[in-house]
Order: structure tokens, then C-alpha cells, then sequence
């Protein structure tokens, strides 16, 4: 929510900015005083703290010396300096303690300060909520980042499955290449939809159709571009559904976009299979680099397109955490009518959750896999329906963050979307999807259901 500033406001801020400039000020008065007291302290003294102050004690020379015998005013005044130096060294220990006790009492004034310093930080940090934090990277950098064929030699151990991956990969790398080469225009082709389609668009779409189509490993493939399933090779052995760059309507804006493409074998087909079949998903997410997230045997990977188009991991066995602070709420147009939705968002506000929401599915999505936390939801409802496609985006997605120990629901019945039957290619689903304990509250708010 937009912050108003009123002259309340404006003149408190000034008395906090007044009250620290007078702490300062008295700070250094305090600091003044005990410079001075250390170099009056020198004085009486008489040169034993000269280490401190060395101007302070009296050297005298040889040559001083020879003249202080030659004259006896000199030496009547040399001998009422003798007793004054004995009458000082008389009260030394007393000057000595009262410096340490001031010492002292400056000491702890300003430990007061610091913990009162620090409080005041917190309260602030409380106040912006998560993001004054801005959950940064805790990843520390390495000596060696592994390669993806060194990875999938660990972790993958179907030969085909490597080969599939290797292939998806090359073709990410050259949708990557055209992202950054093409400008953002209207094709004059329309999609199955009758959605007039973006250059890119067609561009990703062709990269796919030509691995698939050229592939000994695709047997079927299909498009969220084309929703209809194309027989490819005959002898191959799995089945592709893609969203060749989702995000269309943020693309324009040059904000980051991605591929989704989830894999299922030949045996089970893609209708009347479930996203649990899914042998693998993959997502591409394009921003100031690219980076593709994986399914591999034992969990989630991130790899970064690095130098020489080579693929490293910079992420492995991703885990999510079960609490989060972060929420992005899809089709908000739906809380209009679905109370539990409104209800939903309003404690997200009330208890200061961050929202990153950029409105393309990838990058909202993908935020749980660096953050280790986060929420994405997008309900159902009469006037505002669901809009993602199940085989396209909810089910390889739903396979990923499942393996990271996320959880996701259908938006209807509350079940995993993974246990969602696919029963035509182009079908709909709602979704909530992220940090487990969020995903359950969705749906005891929204759904009002209690599960397991």
C-alpha cells in the first residue's frame, strides 16, 4: 500500500531527525571531555604519562642541568618545583581513579546507545516487513561448478532420458540467442486461439516443433501454441507438451519469460495420464541470464548458461521450505466474488508477507526454487475462470515443486494437481502452488478444506 506522508508525519520525522543530531553532538562533548582530562592528567603527572602526551613531562638536558647549578635562583626555584611535584604525586591515585570512573560511565552510556540503536533497527526491519530485508542470495560462490553431463552421469541414469535432456537444453540455448537478437513485434499469423502471436512466440515455438520433429527420441509432441497432439517419430519413446515462451503479454515490457516442457513416456501417453507420469519437466526462465530448472533423479537442479554456451549447476537438490514470507496472488479479479480468496489476501497484507508478482508464470514460480520459499496462487470463479493449462504449465511445474518438498493444490478440491487426470489436451485448471504450510492454508481459506 502506497504510504501517505502528513505534517504529522513530517515534523515527527524531523524531531527524530533533531533528537540524533543532539546525541551526536552530546557524544562528541563527552569524547571532548575525556582528551582533556587525559592530557590534564599528564600535566599533574608530571611527564609519567608522556607516553600519552610526550610535549607534556620536562625533559631536562645535561646543558640545563650545568646552568640549574650555576645559578641559585634557578635552584630555589627547581626545589619549590621538587615539593610541588611531591605534593601532586601525593593526589595522583585519586586524579587516576576519578579518570577511569568517567571512563567507565561514558563506556556504558554508549552500550545504552548501541542497544537502543539496535532495537530501533528491528523495529524498523518490523515495520517494512520482508522486504526491507530483500531476501537476498545466501549462495557462496565455489572453486568448481560441475558440468550437466557430469551432473546427469550422478543423477540421471536413464541414457535416453540424458539424451532428451541434452537436446531440450541445445534448444534453450538457441531460443535464448533469438530472444536477444529480435525485436518484439506482431506476427501475422494466429495461434489455435485466434490470439494474434508475437514474432518470439513463433520464433521459440519453431525451435521446439524442429527438435521434436527431428528428435529419435519424441514420438508425440504438442504445443500450447497448437493443442492437438502430432505423432513425430514412431520409434521414439517420449511425449512432449510445451509453452514455448510463456509470458507473452510481459515480454514487450523486456521482463523475464520462459519454456515449460513437461516429459511423459510413450507407455502412459499424454490423455487419460497424470502429471505424476511425467518422467521429467524442465523450465527455461530467460532474464539477465538463463537458467533452467530440472527434475533429475534424486531432486530439483538449477543450471546456469555460462561462458561458451556451456551449461554448469549452480543449484542442486533444491529444497524448499515448508513456511514462507513471499506471495504471489494470480487473478485477483477473483476475489471480487470468492470470499476466501479476499480473506486469503488480506492476511498476506495484515502480516506483512512480501508480494513479488511480475504476472508471467515463470519467473513467479521459479522465485521458490532461489528463495527457498514462496507462494503462487490462482483460483477459480465464475466471472474470472482459470486460465493454466494443465498439461502445459501446471503439471511440470507441480512435478518440480513437488520434488523440492513444496506442495500443490487444484484450486477445487484442494488435491495435489499432479493427481489431476488429463483428459483433453488444452485443459484448464486453478493452482495453488509453493511453501507447503501456504498451499494448506489456501486451502482451508479459500476452499475451505481441511486435508491430510
Amino acid at each position: 500500500p502506497r504510504t501517505i506522508l502528513s505534517r504529522e508525519s513530517l515534523d515527527s520525522s524531523s524531531r527524530v531527525n533533531g533528537r540524533h543530531l543532539m546525541m551526536m553532538a552530546s557524544t562528541m562533548y563527552r569524547k571532548s571531555v575525556v582528551m582533556a582530562s587525559l592530557v590534564a592528567a599528564c600535566v599533574v603527572c608530571d611527564g609519567r604519562l608522556a607516553f600519552l602526551v610526550p610535549s607534556a613531562g620536562r625533559q631536562f638536558s645535561l646543558r640545563s642541568s650545568v646552568n640549574t647549578l650555576a645559578s641559585p635562583t634557578v635552584m630555589a626555584g627547581f626545589e619549590i618545583t621538587n615539593k610541588l611535584d611531591d605534593t601532586a604525586r601525593s593526589w595522583m591515585p585519586l586524579a587516576a581513579a576519578s579518570i577511569v570512573c568517567v571512563a567507565l560511565g561514558l563506556a556504558a552510556v554508549r552500550r545504552q546507545a548501541t542497544r537502543h540503536g539496535i532495537t530501533q533497527r528491528r523495529a524498523e526491519d518490523d515495520a517494512y516487513g520482508a522486504s526491507h530485508t530483500s531476501f537476498y542470495t545466501d549462495a557462496v560462490a565455489k572453486d568448481k561448478y560441475d558440468t550437466i553431463d557430469e551432473v546427469m552421469a550422478k543423477s540421471l541414469k536413464d541414457p535416453k532420458l540424458q539424451g532428451m535432456v541434452k537436446e531440450l537444453m541445445d534448444a534453450c540455448v538457441q531460443i535464448t540467442e533469438a530472444l536477444r537478437v529480435n525485436l518484439v513485434t506482431v506476427n501475422d499469423a494466429s495461434n489455435a486461439f485466434g490470439d494474434r502471436q508475437l514474432t518470439v512466440d513463433v520464433i521459440a515455438d519453431d525451435l521446439l516443433w524442429d527438435l521434436a520433429k527431428s528428435s529419435k527420441l519424441v514420438c508425440e509432441a504438442s504445443s500450447e501454441e497448437e493443442p492437438e497432439i502430432v505423432k513425430t517419430n514412431p520409434e521414439g519413446q517420449f511425449v512432449l507438451c510445451w509453452d514455448p515462451l510463456d509470458g507473452s503479454s510481459i515480454v514487450d515490457n523486456n521482463w523475464a519469460v520462459g519454456t515449460i516442457v513437461g516429459v511423459w513416456d510413450k507407455s502412459t501417453g499424454l490423455i487419460g495420464a497424470t502429471g505424476r507420469d511425467q518422467v521429467m519437466s524442465l523450465v527455461a526462465l530467460y532474464g539477465p541470464r538463463t537458467t533452467v530448472f530440472m527434475t533429475l533423479d534424486d531432486g530439483v537442479y538449477e543450471f546456469t548458461l555460462g561462458p561458451g554456451q556451456q551449461w554448469i549447476c549452480s543449484r542442486e537438490k533444491i529444497e524448499i521450505k515448508s513456511d514462507c514470507k513471499i506471495f504471489a496472488p494470480a487473478n485477483l479479479r477473483a476475489a471480487q466474488e470468492v470470499e476466501g480468496y479476499a480473506n486469503l489476501i488480506d492476511h498476506y497484507m495484515t502480516n506483512r508477507y512480501t508480494l513479488r508478482y511480475s504476472g508471467g508464470l515463470v519467473p513467479d514460480v521459479c522465485q521458490q526454487f532461489t528463495k527457498l520459499q514462496g507462494v503462487f496462487t490462482n483460483p477459480t470463479s465464475k466471472a474470472s475462470p482459470a486460465k493454466l493449462r494443465l498439461a502445459f504449465e501446471a503439471a511440470p511445474f507441480g512435478r518440480l515443486v513437488e520434488m523440492a518438498g513444496g506442495k500443490t493444490s487444484d484450486g477445487v478440491s484442494g488435491n495435489s494437481v499432479l493427481d489431476m487426470k488429463i483428459e483433453a489436451v488444452d485443459q484448464r485448471t486453478a493452482l495453488a502452488i509453493g511453501s507447503a504450510n501456504e498451499v494448506d492454508r489456501f486451502n482451508e481459506t479459500v476452499l475451505q478444506k481441511t486435508l491430510a
